[in-house]
């Protein structure tokens, strides 16, 4: 299945052009919309897998909308455009442009193109995730960790013994020890006021 890749056209005399390049690479293009049309919609609508900005010279407003609509809708987005310059680039990325490429409308070319934002964009995204996972993890460790503090100070009991009525009261209750322990701990804080 070829990936299906929406086009923001900025320059609409560009966009038959565009939208033959993508497909002679292989893609299917969902639909070319004006820069000024409701892109939230078409992205929620449409679900395309890529995202193609076509602007001649990309404002700053228009590419912290690009990087508003990447938090609401994760997908790759690259621009294409005739405008080289190293801090248009730079911002380009900062609000979550994949690829920034000058002007070429080679089907080889915008192939590798979106095929290497597309996995760029998903190892970006697996990495965040990942990133998320692992602090959430940690939260919940120092919360457990926290609870044992307290058990052992109160019911002065071993860590080991602290872990393991932890433990055992979080299966009585049927909540995951890093609940329990938020509860502790909250009870805990509620006694001290």
């Amino acid at each position: 299945m070829s990936a299906r890749v929406l086009i923001v056209d900025a320059r609409s005399e560009r966009s038959q052009a565009l939208e033959q390049a993508l497909r002679e690479a292989g893609f299917d293009v969902v639909m070319t919309i004006g820069e000024q049309e409701d892109l939230y919609a078409a992205v929620e609508q449409l679900e395309p897998d890529a995202v193609l900005i076509d602007a001649a010279s990309p404002s700053r407003d228009s590419l912290e909308h690009l990087g508003q609509l990447g938090k609401r809708y994760p997908r790759p987005m690259i621009m294409l455009t005739s405008q080289d310059s190293p801090e248009l680039t730079r911002d380009a990325a900062r609000a979550g442009v994949s690829a920034y490429v000058v002007e070429s409308l080679m089907p080889p070319l915008m192939r590798s193109m979106i095929d290497v934002a597309i996995a760029s964009f998903e190892q970006h995204n697996a990495l965040r995730e990942e990133l998320t996972r692992t602090r959430r993890s940690m939260t919940e460790r120092k919360a457990v960790d926290r609870a044992k503090t307290l058990l052992m100070e109160r019911r002065r009991l071993s860590e080991n013994n602290a872990y393991q009525y932890l433990r055992k009261l979080a299966m009585d209750r049927r909540m995951n020890m890093s609940e329990l322990a938020e509860e502790l701990i909250n009870a805990a804080d509620e006694r001290r006021r």
